[in-house]
């Protein structure tokens, strides 16, 4: 199994709206099939960063799945809002559990 997880850094005074659209993200990939996304709220560090983790059988099975989301308007329509709430790109990392 491996874990997406990604960090989003809003820009001052848009983490209230960047929070709200990662979990409508998040449902919409649910809702679209994709393993469920956990969101979660940082206390320390930077103001307002959430981070959001995804777990995957495989590199090959997420891999895969990118252009599957790239083609699901439910989701490409919701982060097309989160964008202009941020105050650089996302940082993905991507983590392999250790049995």
């Amino acid at each position: 199994m491996i874990v997406v997880r990604r960090t989003y850094s809003p820009k001052a005074g848009e983490g209230g709206k960047m929070l709200t659209l990662i979990k409508d993200a998040s449902a919409a990939m649910k809702a679209a099939g994709f393993p469920e996304v956990r969101v979660l709220r940082g206390w320390s560090g930077d103001h307002g960063v959430i981070y959001t983790e995804q777990r995957w059988k495989s590199i090959g099975d997420y891999e895969a799945s990118r252009d599957a989301v790239r083609k699901t308007h439910a989701i490409t329509s919701v982060f097309d809002k989160i964008y202009p709430t941020l105050e650089k790109t996302h940082h993905t990392e991507i983590l392999e559990e250790v049995q």
